[in-house]
């Protein structure tokens, strides 16, 4: 990526991440919030961990097209999840399973190859939040396809899918083709920025809406 055009990006990342860490941080304790508010302020913590990944890795063009993609994974996840109170609460179930999931497959490596945890280290995945399982709600994953088709945004997605994979993956073209200075990586940079300048106007939007609003007057 030319050196003023990667200058500009990091502008701009640094004040989306201004913007998201300021809203995350003042929505309160995390058991005071509704689901709502706090599966928002998870995701909206999520979304400025992906800034931090990318600004710590500016001249990696891996981790900017890893990072760029995560970014547009959590924006489908964020307007579905605001949009359908069925796959908030689906969201949330999927944590438990999620939680199984890796556990297994840790203490089963672990003990394959005789390593020995304490109790502490059994659980990679800390029990931190205290949330109520919910009935009759699936617990596997979103498909990404059908929520990028959901809302519009399906070139997107073949973009990261099809496109980005190949350069983050040890693909052939990945091996022969491109480095970190390709132009390449220029686009998937300004993809990237759209979608969390889009995230961090949604976050922002949502504390005008949801908190400055709701203070009382004084």
């Amino acid at each position: 990526m030319k050196q003023n055009d990667q200058k500009k990006i990091e502008e701009m990342l640094n004040e989306c991440h201004r913007d998201l860490s300021f809203v995350a941080t003042s929505m309160g304790k995390p058991d005071s919030l509704s689901n709502r508010f706090l599966l928002n302020m998870y995701l909206f913590k999520a979304l400025d961990n992906e800034i931090l990944l990318w600004l710590k890795n500016l001249e990696n063009g891996s981790i900017l097209t890893l990072a760029s993609r995560n970014i547009f994974e959590l924006y489908l996840i964020l307007i579905e999840v605001n949009q359908n109170e069925y796959s908030m609460k689906r969201f949330f179930a999927q944590l438990s399973s999620d939680r199984d999931e890796l556990n297994g497959a840790f203490m089963d490596k672990c003990e394959a190859v005789d390593y020995e945890l304490s109790d502490n280290d059994k659980n990679i995945v800390q029990e931190e939040l205290d949330i109520s399982p919910f009935e009759n709600v699936e617990t596997h994953s979103f498909r990404m396809q059908h929520l990028a088709k959901t809302h519009g945004y399906q070139k997107d997605y073949n973009f990261f899918y099809k496109l980005s994979s190949k350069l983050i993956h040890p693909s052939a073209y990945k091996v022969f083709g491109v480095d970190d200075t390709s132009p390449q990586y220029e686009v998937v940079a300004m993809i990237g920025y759209h979608f969390i300048s889009k995230a961090t106007d949604f976050a922002v939007d949502f504390y005008n809406k949801n908190i400055v609003l709701a203070k009382p007057n004084t």
